[in-house]
């Protein structure tokens, strides 16, 4: 009973109104549309270096498991009320006393980015981290938990659901090349970027700076994904950052890994199944289209 008074409407409309003043000078409220698998980690490392700056990996509540299944259904009302008496005010609760707030977490492009940008509006920012597609099928397809799984669809997304950009769900079920395990992991990567993509679109007015996994180590990289969002460091301090040792979440491998060539030689063969489907293929995927 408790719980229901705390998260109803009238309650949490209360708390947004006291955490919308407690935080009235946030400047930025800043997400990152992502795969996960991605380095997410390693952004919050860094950002929370950043003084005045509220970094946060995947906070409470992630917005995964029956939320993630209401967006990739249709439930949008459901998905919308969720945010507005729960994750709404958890936000704002996080990011007293900052004047940036990052959130790292791959449910937003995939559950909650309209309502985040319908709530936020102006000082909404976005940073799209991107890693390459066979990085994160790949470490997937080693966790045993891809997309169809139990733990895939409560966390990466659903193939079968019809929201989905990407549908694919046939080959990847039941064509005797395509229902490798791997080639799910594939199709989420690609199914979010295309997500990302289209939500750029849709969503011209909203800065989105995209930062490659591959160059958290470039210090002129760094120091541009930094300016991009107004914040400007010297390069000894970004050089500092930079160096830090990141932190890893232990992950329990259930599969060896598979052959180089064998996963280059399977995503040849997904690029031409999305080619053959009419599928067009996200400009993201362009630095990655020919691996050495």
């Amino acid at each position: 009973m408790i719980s229901a008074l705390k998260y109803s409407p009238p309650v949490a409309k209360l708390a947004r109104y006291w955490y919308d003043w407690r935080t009235r000078h946030v400047e930025q409220w800043i997400f990152v549309a992502t795969t996960g698998r991605s380095g997410t980690l390693t952004l919050v490392d860094l950002f929370a270096q950043v003084p005045d700056c509220v970094a946060l990996h995947e906070p409470y509540p992630a917005m995964h498991g029956e939320i993630l299944h209401s967006a990739s259904y249709g439930d949008k009302a459901r998905v919308t009320r969720f945010y507005n008496t729960r994750k709404a005010v958890n936000i704002r609760r996080s990011a007293v006393g900052a004047r940036s707030y990052l959130e790292a977490n791959h449910l937003f492009i995939k559950s909650f980015a309209e309502q985040a940008a319908g709530d936020f509006r102006q000082r909404t920012r976005v940073i799209h981290l991107v890693r390459n597609p066979d990085g994160v099928a790949h470490s997937i397809y080693q966790l045993e938990d891809e997309p169809g799984t139990v733990a895939g669809n409560r966390w990466w997304l659903d193939y079968r659901a019809p929201s989905n950009l990407i549908s694919l769900a046939d080959a990847l079920e039941r064509h005797p090349e395509y229902s490798h395990p791997y080639f799910k992991g594939l199709w989420y990567w690609f199914e979010v970027e295309a997500r990302i993509q289209h939500w750029r679109e849709q969503w011209p007015g909203i800065p989105m700076v995209t930062f490659h996994t591959e160059d958290f180590s470039s210090l002129q990289a760094v120091g541009d994904l930094f300016s991009s969002l107004d914040i400007n460091l010297e390069d000894t301090r970004l050089e500092s950052m930079i160096n830090v040792r990141r932190h890893e979440r232990a992950h329990q491998k259930r599969r060896a890994p598979l052959a180089l060539s064998e996963r280059q030689a399977m995503q040849q063969a997904f690029r031409c199944l999305l080619e053959e489907r009419g599928f067009h293929l996200p400009g993201s995927y362009q630095r990655y289209a020919h691996p050495n």
